[in-house]
């Protein structure tokens, strides 16, 4: 789905980030030459936004044309920013767009223009390409223009033509990190009954003469600034979206109604994909045979979907892409689960129905849910809230209840739902009534991230050793679907970075990985490190946190005051175990463990354990945390100090330091008598304060 931007600041490049994601082709000389709009003298002489004083810049407007009168549509896009400071001159200081490598993107161009009205131009030839990154269809490019001088009293233009894949499924951002004067969209030569919603905007106009033309005007928005673990952005920040009309649901106004009807079509519908034939009944006779039990049936039914069939969305080989081109000509919803099986490639939802004709071959009651994404909105209880529910489940009956499955989500491990469906409602399709759901939280222990050291430190407080990091369920099967298009060397680079800039000076090496491709689980990384000066020197003594994979980490909250509700990824436990060897001639002073906080089994919890051998020198540290111990991993907003609260306590246990000091010199043996014990310090392996370590979980 397209997202349209005004005003994007990258945390690196501080782009104006468009994304066009459409493709074809149209002639040039079909489109017009840009021409600039005069600029209001007020607006030339402003120094500041009336609406929102202090901003740094303002959209003055952003005018988006949508031509569906061709045989292929395309957008043309008029973007205009006024600067008012210092900070909006960097933040706007360069200009661009991303697009696909298919897409066709002409009457690129942009202005300058000074307070005194002297304005500088420049051209497609004065912006540069650039490849962001490389998917499974085709590469997204970057046009940029670095603007040269800009200053605060300036206004900045921006036009382009691009061609767009699908007009009747356009949609956009309006609100930005700068206030918003105007957002328009017309829409011309659309045949198609449609309608212009927008969403979270409180000032809008609407204009349906009829004839395919349509606008919408949405004005005086606010400046949307983003906050850490948010919830789907649609549902807090401005957009609009062109929705074509049904012709089954046009006379029908209230949701249940609504609802129910999607409901009854959709059951029946997927009642008779998923009726299984005599190849599927003999395929699930097989693959349960010898099952203990009804959990390893679905288990080897899933595992068998997940295995033997390459998943289109996800899997790229010239046999595969022959097949996607085949299912793209008859329509990719054209491929019965008997076409599935036989054939060994599919879509997901595909995929899921062999699943679902599967498990009812198995003598297993099966329903389809149409879910809720966090990807896109959760708020879809109401009369539109179903043109955004398009994530297909399957739901499998266990007695009373019942479990969802969808391996067509390649990285989802068995047992699991994709992260970004845990927590959104659902529907599940049964026939003349309506039957909500909420897909539950998978438990913290479902998704251990296992993290073993072992360190020596030298009398420079020098830190050299050897790591391995576990992680299953969601913590590996997110980062392998982030990392699927990355060649390993650049995610080799990506994970040095996150250690170097946490722990600068760092040295990062021998990195391997083991199930990076696949869906294997866990992920296993491994690598050797040596840290400069990790324990400080404070005179003829030493600092250091024993907590090395939390030292010097980012806060997980910052701000004192949070406006959105907050939502964590998922739920998921850590086990750390680590040893150090102390330098030879020290021992710890006073050794001591951190303070436990929260509840490990509830929202957010830590619990530590030390192990200190002073005549060894050998200090083991053992820590369990978890969040979502309880299933909840979302809150309200008014929930935030009380979550900072447990947050930075958590935090100050993590750097919890100890201090090492020269051992005290033994006193010489007299009358022939035995060397002295070391003073002080606990008994050669008794453990300092904390709890009993808990199994790290696999």
């Amino acid at each position: 789905m397209p997202s349209q931007c005004p005003v994007s600041r990258g945390a690196r490049a501080r782009l104006i980030v468009i994304a066009l994601l459409c493709a074809g082709l149209i002639p040039l000389q079909a489109i017009a030459r840009s021409k600039w709009e005069p600029i209001a003298p007020a607006d030339l002489a402003a120094t500041e936004c009336k609406s929102y004083p202090g901003s740094s810049a303002e959209v003055l407007f952003r005018r988006t044309t949508l031509d569906a009168s061709r045989n292929e549509s395309w957008s043309k896009v008029y973007l205009r920013i006024k600067i008012y400071s210092p900070k909006g001159a960097e933040e706007i200081g360069v200009l661009g767009l991303e697009y696909l490598s298919w897409q066709s993107v002409w009457d690129l161009a942009a202005r300058v223009t000074k307070p005194d009205g002297a304005a500088t131009e420049y051209g497609k030839e004065n912006f540069n390409d650039t490849v962001v990154v490389k998917t499974q269809d085709a590469k997204i490019k970057r046009k940029t223009l670095a603007v040269p001088n800009l200053e605060a009293g300036d206004v900045v233009e921006m036009q382009w033509t691009a061609t767009f894949s699908d007009a009747e499924d356009y949609s956009g951002y309006c609100q930005d990190t700068v206030p918003v004067r105007e957002c328009s969209l017309t829409v011309k030569g659309l045949k198609s009954d449609y309608n212009i919603f927008s969403f979270n905007v409180a000032k809008t106009e609407g204009k349906q003469p009829g004839g395919g033309q349509a606008q919408l005007v949405m004005r005086d928005m606010p400046p949307f600034e983003s906050e850490p673990h948010m919830g789907p952005m649609r549902d807090v920040r401005g957009w609009f979206q062109l929705v074509t009309t049904n012709p089954y649901l046009r006379w029908y106004s209230q949701p249940d109604e609504i609802w129910k009807l999607i409901s009854s079509y959709e059951e029946e519908d997927f009642g008779l994909i998923t009726k299984p034939g005599l190849v599927i009944k003999e395929k699930a006779k097989e693959l349960i045979q010898g099952a203990a039990s009804d959990d390893e049936k679905l288990a080897r039914l899933y595992d068998f979907c997940q295995a033997n069939i390459d998943n289109l969305t996800y899997f790229d080989t010239p046999d595969l892409q022959k097949a996607r081109k085949k299912l793209e000509g008859q329509g990719d919803d054209k491929q019965s689960t008997d076409e599935t099986l036989e054939r060994k490639f599919g879509y997901p939802h595909h995929i899921n129905e062999l699943f679902a004709s599967l498990a009812r071959a198995a003598g297993f009651q099966v329903k389809l849910v149409l879910c809720a994404s966090r990807n896109n909105t959760l708020n879809v209880l109401n009369s539109k809230g179903w043109l955004f529910v398009q994530d297909r489940l399957v739901a499998v009956q266990r007695g009373n209840d019942w479990e969802l499955f969808s391996p067509g989500d390649y990285y989802s491990p068995a047992g699991m739902i994709d992260r970004s469906n845990e927590i959104a409602p659902y529907l599940r399709c049964e026939q003349d009534k309506v039957v909500y759901g909420q897909v539950p939280v998978a438990p913290a222990e479902k998704s251990p991230v296992v993290r073993k050291a072992h360190f020596q430190i030298d009398a420079d407080g020098n830190l050299e050793g050897d790591v391995v990091i576990s992680m299953g369920g969601h913590a590996g099967s997110s980062r392998k679907g982030s990392w699927a298009n990355k060649q390993q060397a650049v995610i080799d680079e990506d994970f040095k970075t996150a250690i170097t800039d946490r722990l600068p000076g760092a040295e990062v090496s021998e990195i391997t990985w083991e199930h990076l491709r696949g869906n294997a689980l866990p992920l296993v990384v491994r690598y050797k490190v040596k840290v400069p000066g990790y324990a400080e020197a404070a005179g003829s003594k030493m600092v250091f946190t024993p907590n090395y994979f939390e030292h010097k980490g980012a806060a997980l909250f910052s701000a004192e005051t949070r406006r959105f509700p907050i939502f964590f990824d998922y739920a998921w436990a850590e086990h750390d175990d680590i040893e150090y060897q102390l330098p030879e001639g020290f021992v710890i002073e006073a050794p001591s463990a951190p303070a436990e906080v929260g509840d490990v089994r509830g929202v957010m919890g830590v619990h530590y354990q030390l192990g200190y051998k002073p005549r060894k020198g050998v200090l083991s540290y053992h820590r369990d945390y978890a969040l979502g111990g309880n299933g909840a991993v979302a809150f309200q907003a008014g929930a935030y100090p009380k979550l900072k609260l447990l947050c930075d306590a958590i935090t100050r246990s993590d750097e919890h330091s100890l201090l090492l000091k020269p051992a005290p010199v033994r006193a010489k043996p007299q009358g022939g008598a035995g060397a002295a014990a070391p003073a002080g310090g606990p008994s050669p392996a008794a453990p300092v304060g904390g709890t009993a370590p808990t199994t790290p979980a696999h």
